[in-house]
């Protein structure tokens, strides 16, 4: 255990959902640096400001959980979306070449690419679709990680946060307003709990397999639509009302496309790094319990 925490692991992106949970989950075993918990130190797109990070941390491993995920932000704003989801991490790669750094990189990347014409569990060798701008500059940030020998995780994320879509479920259900809200039965998609993927980490990084690279599926088994999701969760804590929405074509919303079909097939990840994953009925059972 020494030895672990003489270890150390920078965080991008801990004042986010997913890169909070991952740091309060590892910051007792190892030096974990973050760049902000409540709100952002500093802006992560000057590459001075990252450089000075890496320098005056020379982490050992680096976490990335930094992106502009909003599809809607990103297609009006896509010089931003360039700079957070494209620019960090090959800024990143670049400062480790020109001063001779060493660390390893996990990047968080997205489950948007696979969109087939039937809902079936997507491989990681599946064909990529890019639909909009932020698949665009997230396929790029891939080939950025790829290239540079990184651990890859296409995912997808639920928890108690206002910005999850489970979140999104609770307080509609709850809300008295007598306006009707959307669900969507032609999208479908395999997500974890962010505190489950927190564990998946912290897994990872005992038994050291954040040395391997490539590109993973991380996600539950047995994917659903987002209103069968919405309906189970809703249920399982009580809070369901048939009268609160309505179920809809997703296309006669959006103005952006998006991807729909979103499953993913998660045997390669459970091989490789000798771990099984939750059915996603199991994750909503767990999921409930966060609210409970």
């Amino acid at each position: 255990m020494i030895k672990q925490l003489k270890m150390k692991i920078l965080i991008l992106g801990s004042s986010g959902f997913l890169g909070k949970i991952i740091y309060n989950k590892l910051k007792n075993n190892y030096k974990t640096i973050h760049t902000g918990l409540n709100k952002r130190k500093c802006s992560l797109t000057d590459l001075s400001n990252i450089k000075k990070i890496l320098l005056q941390n020379k982490p050992d491993l680096i976490i990335n959980c930094v992106a502009l995920t909003n599809i809607d932000t990103c297609e009006k704003l896509p010089k931003e979306s360039y700079n957070i989801n494209v620019n960090i991490p090959k800024n990143i790669f670049n400062i480790k070449k020109k001063y001779k750094l060493f660390f390893k990189f996990i990047q968080f990347s997205t489950d948007q690419f696979y969109d087939s014409k039937f809902d079936f569990e997507n491989k990681e060798s599946s064909t990529i679709k890019i639909n909009n701008i932020y698949t665009r500059h997230k396929l790029l940030a891939e080939k950025i990680c790829i290239k540079n020998k990184s651990l890859i995780f296409r995912t997808n994320f639920f928890g108690k946060q206002k910005t999850s879509f489970s979140h999104w479920v609770y307080t509609r259900f709850k809300n008295k307003t007598k306006k009707k809200f959307y669900l969507f039965s032609d999208v479908c998609f395999s997500p974890l709990r962010a505190t489950k993927i927190a564990n998946i980490i912290k897994y990872i990084i005992f038994n050291k397999f954040y040395f391997k690279y490539g590109v993973y599926n991380l996600g539950s088994k047995q994917g659903m639509s987002k209103s069968n999701f919405a309906i189970l969760f809703a249920k399982k804590l009580n809070i369901f009302n048939k009268n609160k929405f309505d179920i809809v074509n997703s296309s006669k919303i959006f103005k952006t496309k998006r991807s729909k079909h979103m499953r993913m097939n998660v045997n390669k990840f459970e091989k490789t790094f000798k771990l099984k994953l939750n059915s996603l009925k199991n994750e909503i059972n767990l999921g409930v319990k966060e609210y409970d």
